[in-house]
């Protein structure tokens, strides 16, 4: 059984990934400003602990107390899509966690897991985008900080020389709800638009996916070191028969 560190526990996607360890039989750490944010079912489980506090804000003890405990990292954080959290401060979140997550566990063998988007593009490989997805994401990058904050946190993972964090940067397509696990299917590049002719990926699915690269060594061993673009596999099919 593995133990996980979530940062954004409390969000709409982190608690998702939450309660699918929690059923799986694994152990969940976290921070969260307000723990009574989460739904009963998890708050209470046995095989959480999640304490007070802002991940920025703690000291390097108190979160080197708690990663010390843990086998792999999954990082939900995202902005608020409010004034403040869009144009407000701090504008590196993920990127400024993300940082300071593989700082503090360079020291032990830890599988990281960051949940991105499928507007951030693997430069390494020379992603092919179109014309207008291309044109679109330059003027999201100039205008909405939380879209360069994704693409800096993805580009520090991905260039970090920590020799034993092995790491997968997760982009589901445009995120809807949904209330079950459906099927899914994951991909190195974009099979879709990104912006134009996007697709659908549920929070439930991308939690599902996540869940499974750090709990089973055959996925880890697929996609680590990977951008995997993930789809609902319904919506992916309909898409690509228009196409």
């Amino acid at each position: 059984m593995m133990k996980i560190f979530i940062a954004g526990i409390t969000g709409a996607t982190g608690r998702l990934v939450a309660s699918q360890l929690l059923t799986g039989g694994h152990s969940v750490f976290g921070f969260a400003r307000n723990p009574d944010a989460l739904p009963d079912e998890i708050r209470h489980h046995p095989a959480l602990t999640v304490k007070q506090g802002s991940l920025l804000a703690l000291s390097d003890a108190e979160l080197t107390a708690m990663l010390d405990q843990v086998d792999g990292v999954v990082s939900c954080l995202g902005h608020n899509m409010t004034c403040q959290g869009i144009w407000g401060h701090p504008r590196t979140l993920v990127r400024d966690a993300v940082q300071r997550l593989t700082t503090l566990t360079q020291h032990k063998p830890m599988r990281f897991v960051l949940m991105s988007s499928n507007g951030v593009a693997n430069r390494l490989i020379h992603e092919r985008y179109s014309l207008t997805d291309r044109a679109i994401i330059a003027v999201l990058r100039k205008i909405l900080p939380p879209h360069r904050d994704n693409e800096l946190a993805a580009d520090f993972l991905q260039h970090q020389t920590f020799s034993q964090l092995e790491w997968c940067i997760v982009r589901p397509d445009n995120l809807v709800d949904e209330s079950d696990v459906t099927d899914y299917a994951a991909f190195p590049s974009p099979q879709l638009g990104v912006i134009a002719g996007a697709g659908q990926t549920s929070r439930i699915n991308v939690a599902a996916f996540m869940c499974e690269l750090l709990t089973q060594d055959k996925t880890w061993a697929r996609w680590e070191g990977a951008w995997p673009v993930l789809y609902n596999e319904g919506r992916l099919n309909e898409k690509l028969a228009l196409m």
